[in-house]
């Protein structure tokens, strides 16, 4: 361990761990337990965090949540993702967010991505990739989430004639969004006065610097001296000199 004017360090170049002490119930509800943690942080000096923690997940899951990033196709039609509106009563307003929800007692992140979709849409959809355990507010929450990417097929019989089964709280809206049109719509969204999720604005932050990245690797495969770059966007500019990841 090495020690610079900032505080010690590990080997790894990571700041000294910090240490968990205690966990203070302040208030339990229903659905939610406000606490006070008190740790130890790299300098050995105790401190405390307030934080509050969901009451709903199951103990054999290890997350609380997950969202589905659903990808509706048809034959012959644009590629659509699937999002959600819905009253949300901390912020007094309607948000814009990915099919979600809690898992149910015994059930996988893959079931729960599927069963939510179908609840919240009326769309059957088939997981094909689940993240791993992602924070979802770290500094206020205990809470953990996964995504599961789905596809839904919108030629299938079981698509054809779909309803949403939403319970009796939940009022949702369905938006169907052109892959390539989704930043733009959630800029309208917002402007109409609805909040849009930070991952849902972050996902689609990603998918045009992924095809800024694609564009710009094919006008660099074009030209004489960045013949060797492959086009399918996968080289990234680092900053590094010549290096390039790939």
């Amino acid at each position: 361990m090495s020690f610079n004017n900032k505080g010690f360090f590990n080997s790894n170049g990571y700041h000294a761990p910090c240490t968990y002490l205690s966990d203070y119930i302040i208030h339990e509800g229903k659905w939610l337990r406000l606490s006070e943690i008190k740790y130890l942080d790299p300098h050995g000096r105790e401190r405390c965090w307030e934080t509050v923690t969901k009451l709903t997940k199951p103990k054999e899951n290890d997350t609380d949540s997950v969202a589905a990033i659903a990808i509706y196709r048809r034959l012959l039609h644009y590629d659509v993702i699937v999002m959600v509106r819905q009253f949300r009563p901390p912020l007094n307003a309607y948000t814009i967010e990915f099919p979600a929800g809690l898992l149910d007692s015994g059930e996988s992140c893959e079931q729960a991505a599927t069963r939510k979709l179908r609840e919240e849409t009326g769309w059957h959809g088939e997981v094909t990739h689940a993240s791993d355990l992602l924070a979802v507010d770290a500094g206020c929450s205990s809470a953990v989430m996964r995504y599961a990417t789905v596809k839904i097929n919108g030629d299938s019989n079981e698509n054809l004639m779909c309803k949403p089964i939403c319970m009796d709280s939940e009022f949702v809206d369905v938006l169907m969004i052109p892959v390539t049109e989704l930043h733009e719509r959630l800029s309208a969204l917002s402007r109409e006065g609805n909040i849009v999720d930070s991952r849902v604005e972050a996902f689609a932050i990603g998918m045009q610097m992924g095809l800024k990245f694609a564009q710009d690797a094919r006008k660099d495969a074009a030209s004489s001296q960045q013949a060797s770059l492959p086009l399918d966007g996968s080289c990234v500019r680092t900053g590094l000199g010549s290096k390039q990841t790939t």
